[in-house]
């Protein structure tokens, strides 16, 4: 899906890909330039995202406006830097050249959509078959609403395009240059009617006393910028390309999931799978996981216990991606990541084997205790180097 941290190597690396070649680069549908849905969502997804550029910039240049700048800035700079990158763009200008550099370095690009079923290629046929989950095309639950009928694909993204630029438009009002000529018809009284705050004696002693501060709603409104910036984050999140690998010889599944959230993982019971995939469902493969790329970063909403519980499979291990020093997560009221109960629930399920990105084992999950090298014994250690944790899976 299109944020950052999922395709900024292969902008930042473009170099070193353009030197390998791919025979197929794998994209969700939702990536397809040919698909008009796509297109249209693709379309609203950049106006919002340069919309709340342009509100976050308006936020940093006020000067007049009392709230606490870092705190409201800083939310919407955090969701924003998914997308911008390191320019002034106002689109999502890495995501986009990172998508472009996989269709560069392949000879073959394929646009996948739930349903799809296919052998793993350059592999004898029947050995590993690819079961395509997500991105829904469900459009309730690609965006958890009822669509409706008009120009946008999705009503919810395009009312947040409206309350991003009405809200950018308020914003003027102060700015150094006065409101925008429009903005006067979103206040109750016309501007001949209203005074400052800081020349009327009852306000100046009563009102701005600093006692009272904590009465004031003045600047209240300034917090649905937070609201719009969790919109766009957490819609991109449910975009995500969703693969489950099945060994067909054990039956052995392994499901990388993104960072799919609630109504992505939703979709999945409800897939109508080709004919290939006779008698597949959504519970069988849960029950066949043998490794869990945990969705996410290990976040609350990313992993559904519809999903988990059904993962009975004794072998399961869990690999979390997740770095407990990310800024997002140290900082005052960060992201909880991993999240403790979700955390606690995929131990159990996988009787500790649980790989983590940064520390790798956490101390219940270390195979240096007996307990835990118990429940390895008839698996293969994780490999772990510096750069990376391998795991290899007997088929």
């Amino acid at each position: 899906h299109q944020h950052n941290d999922h395709l900024s190597g292969f902008t930042h690396a473009a170099d070193t890909w353009m030197k390998l070649t791919a025979k197929e680069g794998w994209l969700s549908w939702l990536d397809n330039p040919e698909d008009k849905n796509a297109a249209a969502i693709s379309d609203d997804h950049k106006k919002l995202t340069g919309t709340l550029n342009e509100v976050n910039k308006a936020l940093l240049a006020s000067k007049n406006i009392r709230f606490a700048k870092d705190d409201e800035t800083n939310k919407i700079a955090d969701v924003l830097g998914f997308y911008i990158g390191l320019t002034d763009n106002e689109e999502p200008i890495v995501p986009a050249m990172g998508l472009q550099m996989i269709r560069k370095m392949s000879k073959k690009t394929t646009y996948l959509s739930p349903g799809d079923v296919f052998d793993l290629p350059d592999l004898d046929a029947g050995q590993v078959k690819v079961y395509v989950l997500g991105p829904p095309k469900d459009k309730k639950l690609l965006f958890d609403i009822s669509a409706g009928k008009g120009e946008s694909y999705d009503p919810k993204l395009a009312m947040a395009n409206t309350m991003a630029s009405n809200y950018l438009e308020a914003l003027s009002n102060f700015s150094e240059n006065g409101p925008a000529n429009s903005s006067e018809a979103y206040f109750p009284f016309d501007k001949k009617f209203t005074c400052t705050t800081t020349t009327e004696p009852f306000t100046s002693s009563q009102y701005n006393h600093a006692s009272e501060a904590w009465r004031k709603v003045d600047t209240d409104w300034l917090q649905q910028a937070e609201r719009l910036g969790l919109y766009l984050d957490s819609y991109t999140n449910n975009t995500s390309l969703v693969l489950a690998f099945e060994l067909i010889e054990s039956g052995k599944v392994l499901l990388f999931v993104g960072d799919a959230q609630t109504g992505n993982w939703l979709s999945w019971k409800d897939i109508d799978w080709k004919e290939q995939a006779a008698g597949i469902n959504f519970e069988k493969l849960m029950a066949k996981t043998v490794l869990y790329k945990v969705g996410h970063h290990c976040s609350h909403n990313a992993t559904l216990v519809a999903g988990l519980e059904d993962m009975t499979h004794p072998d399961l291990v869990a690999m979390i991606p997740v770095d407990k020093t990310d800024p997002n997560i140290t900082k005052k009221n960060g992201w909880k990541m991993p999240a403790a109960k979700l955390h606690q629930r995929l131990k159990e399920k996988a009787k500790n084997r649980v790989l983590r990105m940064d520390d790798v084992f956490d101390s219940d999950c270390d195979p240096k205790d007996n307990q835990v090298k118990k429940s390895w014994k008839s698996l293969n250690l994780p490999v772990v180097t510096n750069l990376f944790i391998e795991y290899t899976i007997d088929a």
